[in-house]
This record gives C-alpha cells, sequence and structure tokens, in this order.
C-alpha cells in the first residue's frame, strides 16, 4: 500500500504537475520533496493546502487506503477473477494473495465489500482456509450499503456451495429461504437478478427429481423474460429443457427447444451453445434413438472444428457410437481419454458421464477381461445410486446386475 507520500507524488504526475507547480506560494519545493519520500509529515494545514492544489478532499489523502487505489485494485483482481472463472484453473490464490494485504483496512464502500467477496471466493475456489469470514464482512457491507443485488449473489453463492457438494435439498432450502428473507423485507431485486434465482431453483428441483416444479418455475421465467423483452437467461433456460425433453424422449420438445436454442445461437455468434447443442444431439442419438453411425457423424463434426480442451466431452459420445456399431475395442480407446470435468455438479451431467464405466465394463467383458468388467460396473453403480431416477441409471444397473461379480 502506498504512504502518504507516495500518495501525492503519483496523483501530482497524474495531473502532470511538477514538484514546482504543486508547491505554488504555500509551500518549497524542498519541503514537497521531503513529504513525497516520507522523510517529513506535512502538517493538517499543509495537507489542505496539496489536497486544494490537487483539487482532492484531504480525507482522500489521509485515508488509509485512497479510493483510487482500491478502484484499481478492483479493476485487477475482478479482470484475473473472470479469467480463472472461465478457465476452471487452480489460479484463485493469486487473486487472493493480491487481495490479502488489504482485508484488514479496507472502508466501508463497495470497492471493498466486492474485493472481500473476490477474496473469499477466491480463497473457497484455491481450496484455502478462512474464505467464511470475508465472505460474511462482504455481505453485511452489501446489505448496509443497500446493495441488495451484491447480497443476493452471496446467498446464491452459499446454496451453489451446497449443491457442489451434491447435497441438493439443502441447496434448493437455502435459496428458497434466502427469496423468502428478502420478500419479507420488501426487497425488490432487479430482474437479472430474480431470473437469477428463478434458474437456480429450477435446475435443484431438477435434481432432487420434482420435475412439475422445475418446469413450472422456467415456464414462469420465460414467459416473464419475453414480457419484459430481457433475453438474460434464455440460453440457460431453453437448455436446460432441452436436456429434460431428451429424458422424457419427448422428441417434439426436444426439437422445438434446440431450434429455439440455434436460432439464439445464430442472433448472439455464441459457438458455445452450438457445440452444447451437438452433444445433447450425439447424446440423444446414442443413448435414446440407437442411430450410432449419425451420432457419430455429429462428434466428428466437432472433433474437426474445434480444439481437444474445448469438446472432451465428445469422447465419451464418440465411444458410445462406436461401440453402438460393434467396433468395441476402437470405443474403448475413446472412452479412456474421457475425463468428467471438476465443475459439473449436477444429476443430469453427473449421470450421463457416468455411463462411461458401465461402457467400459461392457467391452471389457467382451474381451474376456472379467475382474477388469466388474471393477467398472461397480464404479458405475456406485457413482450412479445417489442420483435421481434417469434413465441412466437404469442401464448402469442392468449393467452391472449382467456382469455380475
Amino acid at each position: 500500500m502506498e504512504t502518504l507520500g507516495e500518495r501525492i507524488r503519483k496523483l501530482r504526475k497524474e495531473k502532470g504537475l511538477t514538484l514546482e507547480a504543486l508547491a505554488g506560494s504555500g509551500l518549497t519545493k524542498g519541503m514537497l520533496s521531503l513529504i513525497e519520500n516520507s522523510k517529513a509529515n506535512p502538517s493538517m494545514e499543509s495537507l489542505s493546502y496539496i489536497a486544494e492544489r490537487l483539487d482532492i478532499d484531504k480525507n482522500e489523502l489521509l485515508a488509509e487506503i485512497p479510493t483510487s487505489e482500491l478502484r484499481e485494485l478492483l479493476q485487477e483482481v475482478e479482470k484475473m477473477y473472470r479469467i480463472e472463472a472461465g478457465n476452471f484453473t487452480e489460479g484463485f490464490i493469486h487473486i487472493a494473495e493480491k487481495i490479502e494485504p488489504y482485508v484488514a483496512s479496507l472502508p466501508y464502500r463497495y470497492e471493498s465489500a466486492r474485493l472481500l467477496e473476490l477474496y473469499s471466493r477466491s480463497l473457497y475456489y484455491a481450496k484455502k482456509e478462512g474464505w467464511q469470514a470475508p465472505l460474511s464482512k462482504a455481505e453485511e457491507m452489501y446489505e448496509g450499503l443497500h446493495l441488495m443485488n451484491n447480497s443476493a449473489d452471496i446467498h446464491m453463492f452459499r446454496s451453489t456451495l451446497k449443491f457442489n457438494e451434491h447435497r441438493y435439498h439443502e441447496s434448493l432450502a437455502m435459496i428458497q429461504e434466502s427469496r423468502k428473507s428478502f420478500e419479507a423485507r420488501d426487497v425488490v431485486l432487479d430482474s437479472l437478478k430474480k431470473l437469477d434465482f428463478d434458474f437456480v431453483e429450477a435446475i435443484l428441483y431438477f435434481a432432487i427429481g420434482d420435475d412439475e416444479d422445475a418446469v413450472r418455475i422456467i415456464n414462469q421465467a420465460v414467459k416473464y423474460s419475453k414480457e419484459h423483452q430481457i433475453f438474460y437467461k434464455m440460453n440457460d433456460l431453453y437448455r436446460v429443457m432441452s436436456f429434460h425433453a431428451i429424458l422424457k424422449n419427448d422428441q417434439q420438445m426436444k426439437d422445438y427447444y434446440v431450434h429455439k436454442l440455434r436460432l439464439f445461437a445464430e442472433f448472439s455468434d455464441d459457438e458455445k451453445i452450438t457445440i452444447t447443442l451437438d452433444l445433447l444431439e450425439a447424446h440423444y442419438l446414442n443413448s435414446f434413438t440407437h442411430e450410432y453411425e449419425k451420432a457419430e457423424a455429429v462428434v466428428d463434426r466437432n472433433l474437426e472444428k474445434y480444439k481437444e480442451d474445448e469438446i472432451s466431452q465428445f469422447f465419451l459420445e464418440k465411444g458410445k457410437a462406436l461401440y453402438g456399431q460393434g467396433r468395441s475395442k476402437e470405443a474403448l480407446g475413446w472412452l479412456k481419454r474421457h475425463k468428467i470435468w471438476e465443475f459439473l455438479h449436477h444429476p443430469y451431467d453427473l449421470a450421463m458421464n457416468y455411463e462411461k464405466d458401465a461402457y467400459m465394463a461392457l467391452i471389457y467383458e467382451q474381451q474376456g477381461q472379467h475382474e477388469l468388467a466388474v471393477e467398472h460396473a461397480r464404479i458405475a453403480k456406485e457413482n450412479i445410486l445417489p442420483m435421481p431416477e434417469l434413465p441412466y441409471k437404469k442401464f448402469i444397473l442392468d449393467v452391472y446386475r449382467q456382469i455380475g461379480n
């Protein structure tokens, strides 16, 4: 952190002033130089004079951490956080290290609350201790400053932590309690935050197997978005409904939402939506209609177009398509390359990925490697047992019974 002298020198240079120009008639150039180099402390009269010459309030100079420094730090770590969150790396510790020297002396303002929130989140993602206290402090500041949308973000983050631990009922209860607490205090969240809550609550209903309430909330959110011409969450809402339609083997509903998503992808020029849709299509062709050659064609189109780290989830579908065509040896190679991304926590995502070990068990059994077959069948069974009653669960348990011990 800057000393008072360093702060004065920085502000002087930002304004393009020489020592002589800032000193003016109220200070000598030599005295100002001593102050800037922390070799002399200015009197309150001199400090007021310097602040007036710099066109700032003297309290800005006296603040332990000036607003300008806080804003610069926040801009820097916000950028770092977006990069880390986008790449799902473990580099969050670097963000925490940037913020840590300031934590004990942060003033009561928005920049401080946001820095504490980012500090807490970064510690959590870096798997470090001590993230809870700064998060509570950030929430306290947001509430005191009446920044309720920011406070709502912290409520959703806490719920997400339970979700990431696969404690779906607890996560849902926390979201519902948060909404009730805001309503009880007559807090009106903005439209985007309302849609955030709707989406999170809907996917949690799906996670516990309550499809009826999930679909109800999504339909309400879509209606609200259309009425208010807000397209903020439409991609996510349509994507979840597409997957839900696939699980229900409802081709008409699937085609409707996929069409909506493709239009949205063209409108937003978002390749990620196109990749997701192709993955869903390959999955549908493999697991539900058993059109393996068509599924392989969809997979290969993406394998040729995109980098491996962008489309590694296609490896599972490639393996399934090859297995379905009787090309088990090739299929096994692709299945071995498949990894479950660490940020997948929803039962829909997890359950479809857990199919991998069931397919590997079938292939090993074909190859006469019974012990390996049993091992992978067991892994698939143990993974799928806590999941809701989805089609994948029946398939995996059937494979386990078929392989035996």
